[in-house]
């Protein structure tokens, strides 16, 4: 008797939505990879102060498991203290004892010293005269009215310190966003001097002079601006010696026209094919590479639906963009979070125990690293499909070519798998989104792309006779879980809504307003005024705004377990805002520096693992800085009410329960005793605090792990 469950599930898998196919000319080249890599620039302590066996799994992960092939530093040798880079040197040599010469290492300056500054401070001062946060000024100085000598001559001398400690640096850039006016470390440049700030065009010139006759001296990447947009890279190269940089670089967080939100960006790569065409057209013809150093989303990393968002914008910079190196903005990053690995040391902030996170966004960056080397060229690549975007490299013995098909629309596509003269399909890669990841996948004539989808298709010279068997979606997780909307408290949307209702100030501060006037693309939000100055001296003191919970959202709260925050500062650089709860109870762990941007909205997350149950009704927040907007409020992962507790639920199943937690990730599988799940508390010693769905058989319950 027939199987007509299986001959209905082949046939679902044989006939996806859509059909499409991939053209492949290896013979049209472009240009030349240098690499790809990312930047461990902060939390490089918490990264050696874990135990070693748990350093030895990072440092495979992120060296081995990547094939990284180029690493971003900062340079912190501002004083003369060669102890303060003991942990980028252990770092560095356990990426080169993994990786050897492949990995070439690129270091930025965030600031000069303090000595060089017209504030006389390493971190900027964001209520201060712009000119206080660059070079100070000298009668004397050989290029120009500021101290560029001393400052070339410091980075000459820094790069030798690092040298003589182990780390050879290949590439240096001269000051990270000099464009960027912050409170963090910083020296503002503008493209050249003027009475107020110093200029790049000066300070590069100086650096170059410095770094003749040096052995071994490092390649001098620039500009390295904020962004791309309204031609901010090209007002700095209008005003440079081109001849004094070895390669371009510029980061990505503004793409112009109005496309200043980072995270908007990420979920719409498209809106940098324009700026990176323009600077590709003029820079682009292969004399010099450009490098793209610095790129992420802005808010706490780890979302599914930024995987996708990476890979395509890599494809844009590879095809449009003449990229030949991009680079994440965090390899590695403190707290568990991170846009490629978050880092966990036990005892360092909130942190219970070493252990690593893997981002989605990791997978993202592998598909490339992993399968191009250094030394291949961007070959021509095109799909008959919108939804997908694809870039192909070649080797240069043009032997083995890798192809990236990112399928960025809502539904599966069945793609026939290109034929390439004199070569075979030898490996096939695919990550999807809330699916499997890096996973191998049957090498076929025809490849299943599901929805929000990564496939890399290798191929090498030779003959390969290809199995006849149907292709198939190996990626999607039958055991995902999307959450419902019941999982959200949109707590305010000031798109919906025009008053300050809920919103109220200490007695010093004004009480927060309605505005409309726009700003960066948003004409809906509420003004909250705040400090304005150092809230560590008391002349100024904490000063705190408040908003307030619906009896009704406070009750919904205390399930959440992450609060969204969506904010823009009031001043002209970024403002760190501190957010806390009020009302009911404080919170456990203070939320210190959430970023509102200058140049756009950004998009914050907070986990709430700790705080939405302690019976909070007020949300609180102070700063340093004079004020932020906040445009919206949202918190995520709360226990829907819409699914009641089963009385039969453990005798479904034999037992075995599945865990998932808000985001559909299976957690854990097993028997659940009465102790361990008790009403709807949830009290499992191996899962973290957070709300949870539980599957048994056909039921469903939410729990609270406390």
């Amino acid at each position: 008797m027939r199987n007509w469950k299986r001959f209905l599930l082949a046939t679902a898998c044989a006939a996806p939505t859509m059909a499409a196919t991939l053209t492949i000319n290896p013979a049209q080249k472009s240009q030349e990879v240098l690499g790809f890599g990312g930047g461990i620039v902060y939390y490089q302590g918490w990264v050696t102060a874990m135990s070693e066996s748990m350093q030895k799994d990072l440092y495979d992960t992120a060296f081995s498991g990547l094939n990284l092939s180029m690493l971003r530093l900062g340079n912190w040798l501002q004083e003369e203290d060669v102890s303060k880079i003991k942990d980028d040197v252990k770092i560095v040599k356990e990426a080169k004892n993994r990786l050897g010469n492949h990995l070439k290492i690129e270091m930025s300056s965030w600031t000069a010293p303090a000595t060089l500054k017209g504030s006389g401070k390493i971190n900027g001062n964001e209520g201060a005269n712009k000119s206080a946060n660059s070079l100070k000024k000298s009668d004397s100085d050989p290029y120009g009215k500021y101290v560029y000598n001393d400052f070339a001559n410091w980075w000459k001398s820094s790069y030798l310190k690092y040298r003589d400690a182990g780390i050879n640096v290949d590439y240096i850039s001269l000051q990270n966003e000099p464009d960027m006016n912050a409170d963090y470390e910083e020296t503002l440049f503008d493209p050249t001097e003027n009475d107020s700030i110093a200029g790049y065009a000066q300070a590069l010139t100086a650096v170059r002079a410095a770094f003749n006759g040096v052995s071994n001296a490092p390649k001098i990447i620039g500009p390295e601006p904020l962004g791309i947009g309204y031609n901010n890279f090209q007002n700095y190269m209008n005003a440079l010696d081109e001849s004094k940089l070895d390669a371009y670089a510029y980061h990505l967080y503004h793409a112009g026209d109005g496309n200043d939100n980072s995270l908007n960006n990420y979920k719409n790569p498209e809106n940098f094919k324009k700026p990176m065409s323009a600077i590709a057209s003029k820079y682009g013809n292969g004399s010099k590479p450009i490098i793209m150093t610095e790129f992420c989303t802005m808010e706490e990393n780890g979302k599914e639906d930024y995987m996708v968002g990476l890979a395509h914008i890599m494809q844009v910079g590879f095809t449009s963009g003449k990229l030949n190196a991009y680079i994440a903005w965090e390899l590695m990053w403190g707290e568990g979070k991170g846009q490629l690995i978050g880092v966990c040391a036990k005892g360092w902030g909130n942190c219970e125990e070493d252990k690593i996170v893997i981002s989605p966004e990791y997978h993202a960056v592998r598909h490339y690293s992993k399968f191009v080397n250094p030394g291949w060229k961007v070959i021509s690549a095109a799909a008959d499909d919108a939804d997908l975007k694809t870039v192909a490299f070649a080797n240069p013995a043009g032997d083995s070519i890798s192809i990236i098909v990112i399928n960025t629309g809502d539904k599966s596509i069945q793609l026939t798998n290109p034929e390439i003269s004199g070569m075979g399909l030898v490996n096939a890669v695919q990550s999807k989104e809330n699916g499997f990841k890096s996973k191998s996948i049957s090498k076929l004539s025809c490849t299943i792309l599901p929805a929000r989808s990564i496939t890399t298709l290798v191929y090498v010279k030779g003959s390969f006779v290809l199995p006849t068997e149907m292709c198939k979606d190996e990626t999607t997780d039958p055991n995902y879980v999307e959450p419902t909307a019941a999982d959200t408290l949109v707590i305010v949307d000031y798109s919906k809504t025009n008053s300050a209702d809920g919103w109220s100030a200490e007695k010093t501060l004004t009480a927060p307003t309605y505005e409309t006037k726009t700003i960066d693309g948003v004409s809906s939000y509420v003004k909250v005024n705040l400090a304005g100055c150092d809230q560590s001296d008391e002349s100024c003191g904490y000063q705190h705004a408040f908003y307030k919970l619906t009896s009704e959202q406070a009750e919904t709260f205390a399930k959440c377990s992450e609060l969204s925050i969506t904010m823009h500062s009031a001043d002209d650089t970024t403002a760190y805002i501190n957010v806390g709860g009020a009302g009911g109870s404080e919170w456990v762990d203070y939320k210190y520096g959430v970023q509102a941007g200058s140049t756009s909205w950004v998009t914050s997350s907070i986990s709430l693992e700790k705080e939405a149950s302690t019976g909070s009704n007020q949300l609180k927040f102070n700063s340093n800085a004079s004020g932020f907007y906040v445009s919206k409020i949202v918190a995520t992962g709360c226990a829907s009410s819409a699914i009641p507790l089963q009385k039969n639920f453990r005798k479904a199943a034999n037992g075995i329960s599945k865990i998932y937690d808000v985001h559909g990730r299976l957690m854990w599988t097993g028997k659940l005793s009465e102790a361990e799940l008790s009403g709807k508390e949830l009290h499992l010693q191996n899962l973290p605090a957070g709300i949870y769905l539980i599957r048994n058989g056909a039921k469903t319950i939410s729990a609270i792990k406390r």
